[in-house]
């Protein structure tokens, strides 16, 4: 009725009842799009538009890369920190730019791949597609403190299910220590492949 059908409804009617909803739809939608063309036309932007076709498409028409970057690993990362100004804090938060550091250098290099890191923390290396999933995807960060130093090496313990990362901090004092236990634990450790 809102469109303009003023018929009987019945399934009968469905045809005259849909053409009446695109009628108003598109006569809604006609000088909408009218004064959006004549607003691009005023910097000369179709052109622009027709030229550079590849950069300007993302610019209107929807969709994402699923493609796994550092950007997305930790902006969907969540630290759990010790007190602020803590000696354990301050461990923490040096591990949290060690990670970050190594996953730009990996974004840099060709040796891994950001979504293999991924794949290793999470079982999955690709972003979540469906938007519920979008909207819980977290990656916990925790810190293990208590380790016994006697041993040269730990390396950090992932759990896919819970899509949690747990790094060492007695074992992760500089960046050199903390790129090659990470490196080992990724090339070396359990991954998430069809057997």
């Amino acid at each position: 009725v809102t469109c303009g059908y003023t018929g009987i409804v019945s399934v009968d009617k469905r045809d005259s009842m849909i053409r009446a909803v695109i009628l108003h739809s598109t006569m809604r939608l006609i000088p909408m799009l009218d004064q959006l063309r004549k607003g691009l036309q005023l910097y000369e932007l179709p052109k622009i538009m027709n030229t550079h076709q590849d950069l300007c498409k993302p610019l209107f028409v929807t969709g994402e890369d699923d493609k796994v970057d550092a950007v997305f690993i930790l902006e969907n990362s969540r630290p759990v920190f010790s007190e602020i100004g803590s000696a354990k804090h301050r461990v923490e938060t040096n591990i949290m730019n060690f990670f970050q550091d190594y996953l730009q250098e990996i974004e840099d290099s060709g040796v891994l791949t950001v979504g293999q890191i991924m794949q290793w923390i999470t079982g999955q290396g690709h972003k979540p597609v469906l938007p519920s999933e979008k909207k819980d995807f977290v990656i916990n960060v925790r810190f293990h403190h208590d380790c016994d130093t006697h041993h040269t090496v730990c390396f950090p313990i992932v759990s896919a299910c819970s899509r949690t990362i747990t790094f060492p901090s007695a074992h992760l004092k500089t960046f050199s220590e903390f790129k090659n236990i990470m490196t080992l634990a990724i090339c070396h450790g359990q991954t998430f492949d069809r057997v």
